[in-house]
């Protein structure tokens, strides 16, 4: 009897102590669960926001001059010269910058021109220019040089507003020029960093009335008014320019209206290739019918699960008869667009859910203009020359940790 009531005693215990793990149990589940709701509720409201206050616009202009940078040293080396021989002002935006031997040249420089009296006004997303440090910070406000980052992350939608970036790249000289492009600044940028080896990127130089357009937004994205230059007189020559500038879904509407309109070939250049499932569709759709769908890609990693992410994407678009190109001549970072030979685009804008879907981002796209039309051409052919034309079996070769990372994150891919 007393053995009997033993075993019941120890029975009770350990149901007592198994119902105490259970009830912790569930009590992580539930607040596992009430934290995926409030993600999900501040990520949906958050864009719907967005969605409603987004400013998109395609601004046109008849006659512009432009050149072409493809090299990251050529283009350092000019931006450099340019904000050296600065008359009036310099309003210079990026998303990202790495401290180190060019981002501290690059300050030194601007601080010594805001000391000789010329209008320095620096542009940084918030979260891209966090590496700048707090004493860089201040000697470029005590030199005079005025500092400020955008899209600071608030409530409410903090979640959402924290994946909302300022992706744009842009420097204007005396409301004269513009340089436009991928270009960020750090030593990967100048083909220094060994991992990466040669950087291929792609940036333009605007001169001429368009240049008008781009002070309009960098004042908005400055946040405060100051003064403009009358918009420069319209050249007789030069390029259509068209100045794509979106956020939210904007880039995504502009890019599938540029997919359906592809008669015979639209080639696509991208470091990253995560795209919507509209766009995704659209490029498929245009394969099929007929049109030559090119994409390069980098072969190299430089973020392990978005490239494989972009790995998984680029082996459904080659089921559907797109060219996948990998670039091997270093790491491939350029967002550029030809299409028909009628138009072509450079800009900051990459092929993922980002891009497509949240950020700022900014692209110009030129017409009418055979001699730049002919250099991107030239160049995005260069460029297939040093790639290798992928195809699904060697995508299958990936090692099996690759393929189940890119199928795990598949369902982030608007978020990476």
């Amino acid at each position: 009897m007393i053995h009997d009531i033993g075993y019941i005693c120890k029975a009770y215990y350990y149901f007592r102590k198994g119902g105490q793990y259970m009830y912790v149990f569930f009590l992580l589940l539930a607040l596992l669960f009430l934290i995926i709701v409030l993600v999900w509720v501040d990520l949906s409201l958050g864009r719907k926001y967005s969605k409603r206050n987004a400013v998109n616009q395609l601004v046109g202009h008849k006659h512009a001059f432009v050149s072409m940078f493809d090299d990251g040293v050529n283009f350092y080396d000019a931006l450099i010269r340019d904000i050296k021989a600065a008359q009036m002002s310099v309003d210079i935006q990026f998303f990202l910058v790495k401290w180190d031997e060019p981002t501290q040249q690059l300050t030194e420089l601007l601080q010594k021109r805001a000391q000789e009296g010329i209008k320095i006004r620096f542009l940084l997303d918030r979260i891209g220019g966090y590496r700048l440090p707090r004493k860089e910070r201040r000697r470029l406000r005590q030199s005079g040089v005025m500092l400020r980052f955008a899209n600071i992350p608030r409530f409410p939608y903090f979640l959402y507003n924290l994946n909302f970036r300022n992706h744009r790249k842009v420097t204007i000289i005396d409301q004269r020029s513009v340089y436009i492009g991928g270009f960020n600044i750090g030593k990967e940028y100048l083909s220094k960093e060994p991992r990466f080896g040669y950087w291929r990127d792609c940036v333009v130089k605007l001169e001429g009335e368009a240049v008008y357009t781009f002070v309009q937004l960098f004042a908005a994205d400055w946040g405060n008014p100051f003064h403009v230059l009358p918009k420069q007189s319209p050249a007789h020559d030069g390029a259509q320019i068209e100045v794509v500038i979106t956020e939210s879904d904007g880039y995504e509407d502009w890019l599938l209206h540029q997919i359906h309109h592809a008669r015979e070939y639209l080639y696509i250049g991208t470091p990253y290739c995560a795209p919507t499932r509209r766009v995704e569709a659209a490029l498929k759709r245009a394969s099929e019918r007929g049109v030559d769908v090119r994409l390069m890609l980098p072969s190299k990693v430089d973020h392990y699960v978005v490239n494989q992410v972009s790995f998984h994407f680029a082996r459904r678009l080659l089921q559907h008869g797109v060219r996948i190109n990998l670039y091997q001549n270093g790491f491939y970072h350029a967002k550029i667009l030809l299409s028909d030979g009628l138009w072509c685009a450079v800009g900051s804008a990459n092929l993922d859910g980002r891009s497509l879907l949240i950020n700022k981002e900014l692209t110009v796209t030129i017409r009418e203009n055979d001699l730049f039309y002919a250099q991107l051409l030239a160049l995005w052919k260069k460029d297939e020359q040093s790639s290798i034309a992928a195809s699904v079996k060697t995508i299958q070769k990936r090692p099996w940790i690759a393929k189940v990372t890119g199928i795990l994150f598949r369902p982030l891919r608007n978020y990476l």
